[in-house]
């Protein structure tokens, strides 16, 4: 009985691996695009509603329209690690190299997101 519970455990673990990576690289494609294009609206949309209240409209206009003034472009995203939760990644813009550190909710939207020096 066991071995089936192993073996049930090790064909599902995968799956919930391939969603949760799906997820994650659908919302970093849509905010790249939607930083690239200073559409601030579909940034906010992307956020959970404990994040849009938390930042509002406004707090999100400030954090893109700041890091695309001083960085530039968001040009790529390259995966760096998973650590309790939070996916970091080497965000590449046009004037510096940065860590973003993610974290999606259960829902696919942002929970957590911050960007610092590596």
């Amino acid at each position: 009985m066991k071995y089936v519970f192993l073996l049930l455990v090790c064909f599902s673990t995968p799956a919930i691996f391939a969603q949760d990576t799906e997820a994650y690289k659908t919302v970093m494609k849509d905010f790249q695009e939607s930083f690239n294009a200073q559409n601030v609206a579909a940034v906010f949309d992307l956020y959970t509603s404990e994040m849009q209240e938390a930042m509002t409209i406004e707090g999100v206009t400030r954090f893109v329209n700041g890091c695309f003034e001083q960085f530039g472009k968001l040009k790529s995203l390259t995966f760096i690690e998973t650590a309790e939760g939070i996916n970091s990644y080497t965000a590449e813009f046009d004037k510096i190299s940065l860590v973003m550190e993610l974290q999606l909710s259960a829902e696919g939207k942002i929970a957590t997101i911050q960007f610092q020096e590596p």
